[in-house]
């Protein structure tokens, strides 16, 4: 099984084409849901973000933090259930409809989330070996900015070539309706075996344009927070393209691995499928 990435992203446009309405239900669901929840509390906003990064040792919050984790995990818990949501309305030829989806999405979302989360503590603490043999921040200290940059240059290829080795886990689930994701880790490092040069070139290239319009559109929020006042109309357009930002990112997110996950099958494609 190989994988090729215009034949996957040629399945992603076909896939966004046929199941369109879904894609954007979910998108509700994944993206402007926890935007609602998120604004609720006062500690995610940008203002108190910066306030604290400026000013750690006198800028207070207000509240327990046990309000603003609570609200973050149930706010990961609703993502990760839309990811699978979308994933099995996009890859499954009968859908059941809406609540069959969310409900077996909330299920098999839970069970992603965490696999995912032990999973990755995992991968950070073996990477964070190496830099205490190295000496920990005091080599940051030491080779101060050198040290720095190595190091996120080291997260960030280790993280794309991770993407690349399991971006068909969520897919694997979706399509045959599965609610544990141990297999699908398991087979998508095999279907990405042959291909994960390709693939693992492609998810560095897709992190640099994240990351570039991701700058793009927090260099001017930035300056709009030192200089317009709270709850204007900048903060307000600020927002909104925050939400399209991230609305795009997730049926990106959602669109490209149900692609490639089409790709490497060696039967029909989401053209045929949906013809």
């Amino acid at each position: 099984m190989d994988i090729e990435i215009r034949r996957g992203l040629a399945e992603a446009r076909t896939l966004a084409q046929d199941r369109w309405p879904a894609l954007l239900a979910y998108v509700g669901l994944g993206v402007w849901l926890p935007f609602v929840l998120l604004a609720s509390e006062p500690i995610f906003d940008l203002r108190a973000i910066l306030a604290i990064m400026s000013d750690p040792f006198t800028y207070r919050v207000g509240g327990s933090i046990a309000g603003p984790l609570y609200l973050l995990g149930i706010v990961a818990v609703i993502v990760c259930g839309a990811m699978l949501a979308t994933w099995n309305a996009l890859l499954t030829e009968m859908r059941e409809g809406y609540i069959s989806e969310i409900m077996y999405g909330m299920v098999a979302g839970a069970a992603y989330l965490v696999v995912n989360c032990i999973f990755y503590f995992g991968i950070g603490v073996i990477l964070s070996i190496p830099i205490l043999l190295l000496g920990g921040f005091e080599a940051a200290q030491t080779w101060g900015t050198p040290y720095l940059v190595g190091r996120h240059i080291v997260s960030t290829v280790t993280g794309a070539w991770l993407s690349a080795r399991f971006c068909l886990v969520g897919p694997i689930m979706g399509a045959a309706g599965r609610l544990e994701p141990v297999s699908a880790f398991i087979e998508s490092w095999q279907r990405t075996a042959s291909a994960q040069g390709r693939l693992f070139a492609f998810y560095i290239a897709l992190n640099i344009v994240v990351a570039v319009a991701t700058a793009a559109l927090l260099a001017p929020h930035i300056y709009f927070v030192f200089n317009s006042p709270q709850g204007g109309i900048a903060d307000w357009v600020m927002h909104f393209g925050w939400l399209i930002f991230w609305s795009v990112n997730f049926a990106a997110t959602m669109l490209i691995p149900a692609g490639f996950y089409r790709a490497s099958q060696p039967g029909a494609t989401a053209a045929e499928v949906f013809a």
